[in-house]
């Protein structure tokens, strides 16, 4: 490191100093929260300036690093940390100068602000004082490069900004641009000199030789927030012989427009915590390749380990693998493509069904299916034999802690498969192999015991309950054969407050006992279109029926409500009919 000191804004906008943020770092991701916080300590200082009171603002730090000069007298900087702070104020800067009136006393206002965002070279060639890398850079340069004469000239700004509204850098620009057209000329000429003089930063400046990995892993671990995809592409494309594989194996993956960067952006559910998609294929594509259990927490630094011993070479076909899973996860069903689906949509039921249940350690078993299995109908049977078994050990009430290393077990011996059996028939022989409650396939006899004795949360009662119910309207003669999950609720038929208006005669402790467990179970379960209130749920039998009639028309529930008296023998009854359907749908091995 050359230096590390507090410095002013104005030392980063001099001469022909020039940074150029790294084609693999991150795009401009700093939202409204984040502009509300800088404009407002920047007025409070402009504020108590305007009292006469000395006061600054730190806004953070500025990490660069010198990039080898190709010229005598170019000063090229590698932006390490710090784009985001360093973009917002060069917006804030540019919405200065837009907003100056140059029929005024400031003639020169308008151009030391350009001065400052840009600069020219002894040929006269104009260059932008901040290179973004390449998501970013048409829409800031072209913020940058407006230029306004004489009365505005007719141009329109908002116009311009409605045009590009979905990028960030121009939502800033904007955001800055709204306050500061209220500000005189005097004042936008003080706010300017606020900013570059009342701003500071702390700036480290490292050597050509730093290492700035060091420098990322070190920011990572005091708490600013890099994704693991950042991390990574930062740490393997750092290698300037695999930087020209980045458009290919990287930007047209990741980051080609804003439908890409969205999905993988995506916050998804893995276990109890939120990961994003990118990062969750991250984690699947090393499970695979490395067949053992990894650390979420941990990613990048189990990547790094990984990593450390391969060649160029084998960094290259890493890229190309990666590549490879991610075009396949990408085309998963997900979000709206299984917001309404219906029973024969066997892959978009399978989806919802590990989604829902948030069964989401088998998704490296999945990848590695899907990357190895081109025949359709083969890769179908394996879908549905997993739900199979996903399924009935959830109604059984199987433990799912042990999950991961079941996933990875039969993973590692489906890599291992001799080539004279099927995935297929091998992965059958694999589940019925398996005797133990932490892994084994649960039988027709189970699947009943369980239809009457398991008590699942209401979020998995629903799911499955969902599925039976889809089965149901999938005879070829309904209206409708699709369904969507959000519409619908779990109800208690017989309601847990039953005593209120269900007590038709003196229960002994051991009766009211087995009635609050029995109407736990699936038999009394059933699904409605609208959560019913306390006083429609709870009263009689007689009133609760035409409520039912109201909120549900399908089989699962309309099937039974003109039962005479619902008890314990009728939970029981409608548990066996939903046992007989959930065998058909998910069947023994």
């Amino acid at each position: 490191m050359i230096s590390a000191q507090k410095e002013k804004l104005n030392s980063f906008f001099q001469g022909s100093m020039r940074y150029v943020v790294p084609f693999f770092q991150r795009p401009y991701v700093w939202d409204t929260e984040n502009w509300d916080n800088l404009w407002e300590s920047i007025l409070e200082t402009y504020n108590f300036y305007q009292q006469n009171k000395n006061k600054e603002h730190f806004i953070g730090t500025l990490i660069i690093k010198q990039i080898p000069a190709k010229k005598i007298n170019e000063s090229n900087f590698d932006l390490i940390d710090g784009q985001q702070r360093i973009t917002s104020i060069s917006l804030l800067l540019k919405a200065i100068e837009l907003s100056i009136n140059i029929d005024s006393e400031f003639p020169e206002l308008k151009s030391q602000l350009q001065n400052l965002l840009t600069f020219k070279d002894a040929k006269g060639n104009l260059h932008h004082r901040i290179e973004h890398n390449r998501i970013d850079k048409p829409y800031f340069e072209d913020i940058i490069s407006i230029e306004i004469k004489g009365d505005n000239n007719g141009f329109d700004i908002e116009e311009y900004i409605s045009n590009k509204s979905d990028n960030l850098i121009v939502n800033a620009f904007q955001y800055f641009l709204k306050r500061t057209k209220e500000f005189t000329n005097e004042e936008l000429s003080e706010l300017k000199d606020i900013i570059l003089y009342k701003v500071p930063v702390i700036s480290m400046l490292l050597a050509h030789d730093d290492d700035e990995q060091e420098i990322f892993d070190t920011i990572n671990s005091l708490g600013v927030k890099l994704t693991t995809s950042e991390l990574l592409k930062n740490y393997i494309f750092k290698e300037k012989e695999l930087q020209c594989l980045y458009d290919k194996y990287w930007f047209d993956v990741f980051e080609a427009d804003e439908e890409i960067r969205e999905f993988w952006n995506t916050d998804k559910t893995s276990g109890r915590v939120y990961r994003t998609n990118a990062e969750i294929l991250l984690y699947i594509f090393l499970i695979i390749e490395t067949q053992k259990d990894i650390r979420l927490e941990k990613l990048f630094k189990e990547y790094k380990v990984w990593l450390k011993s391969k060649n160029l070479s084998e960094k290259e076909e890493f890229l190309g693998n990666l590549k490879e899973y991610a075009d396949i996860y990408f085309n998963f069903p997900s979000n709206s493509e299984i917001n309404e689906i219906s029973f024969l949509e066997y892959e978009k039921r399978f989806f919802h069904i590990i989604e829902n249940l948030s069964i989401t350690t088998v998704y490296p078993l999945i990848m590695f299916i899907y990357k190895n299995i081109k025949d359709n109908n083969e890769r179908r049977k394996i879908l549905s034999l997993l739900e199979s078994y996903l399924v009935r050990r959830n109604i059984s009430k199987f433990t799912t802690k042990n999950y991961n290393n079941l996933f990875l077990s039969i993973l590692q011996k489906l890599i291992k498969k001799e080539d004279n059996i099927s995935y297929l028939d091998y992965l059958k022989q694999i589940i019925a192999e398996f005797e133990e409650i932490t892994n084994k396939f649960p039988d027709n006899s189970e699947l009943e015991y369980a239809f009457n004795n398991s008590i699942l949360s209401n979020q998995n009662a629903r799911e499955i309950l969902f599925i039976i119910s889809l089965r149901q309207i999938n005879t070829g003669y309904n209206d409708i054969d699709k369904l969507s999950l959000k519409s619908y609720s779990t109800e208690h038929i017989m309601p847990k407050k039953w005593e209120e208006n269900w007590k038709n005669k003196e229960f002994t402790d051991e009766e009211k006992w087995q009635r609050n467990f029995k109407l736990k179970t699936l038999g009394n379960l059933t699904i409605t279109t609208g959560k019913l209130n306390s006083k429609l749920k709870n009263s009689s039998w007689n009133n609760k029926k035409e409520t039912l009639k109201k909120f549900s028309s399908l089989p699962i529930t309309i099937s039974y409500i003109d039962i005479q008296e619902w008890n314990e023998i009728e939970i029981e009854k409608r548990a066996d009919d939903l046992y007989k359907l959930s065998k058909e749908i998910w069947k023994e091995i």
